[in-house]
């Protein structure tokens, strides 16, 4: 099985089984998501929520748009998929809470759209790692605290 790193703002979607694998989430939110009858599975890094924007990265809005062109483009039905979401945290106790906020526009963003999500471990105050398995579909997660859990 291939493995894919993705980076913050970056999306990428597979036919072939792939772990996907996020390092280092505070505030951002990784979204892994999967068309189990078409086997195409797809992953983001989400830095901001919507209507924030900072230089050189794109909000929660502008990534899930380009990860379902991407998953329709290699021929998932956007109509039947499953999400495993992760990420959020208020690591530096920031007053917005900018974790908050983008974990709330990607759960917003993805019901609007009708995403069935099937797990998701978000907020707290701990940065996480996380690791989708797309043959498994399970999302193991790793803290900054030594904890290791999979869902």
């Amino acid at each position: 099985m291939m493995s894919c790193v993705l980076d913050i703002n970056e999306v990428e979607v597979s036919v072939r089984p792939v772990e996907m694998v996020c390092v280092g989430l505070g505030s951002c939110v990784a979204v892994f998501v999967t068309d189990r009858i078409r086997k195409v599975y797809g992953g983001a890094h989400i830095p901001l929520p919507c209507g924030e924007f900072t230089a050189g990265m794109k909000s929660a809005g502008e990534i899930i748009d380009e990860l379902l062109y991407k998953l329709q483009r290699k021929g998932g039905d956007v109509n039947r998929l499953r999400a495993k979401i992760a990420g959020g945290a208020n690591v530096l106790d920031q007053t917005l809470d900018i974790g908050k906020q983008n974990a709330e526009s990607v759960m917003e963003l993805l019901h609007a759209r009708k995403i069935y999500i099937a797990g998701s471990d978000l907020g707290g105050t701990i940065s996480r790692s996380v690791r989708f398995n797309s043959v498994t579909q399970e999302l193991t997660i790793s803290t900054s605290e030594q904890e290791k859990y999979t869902i």
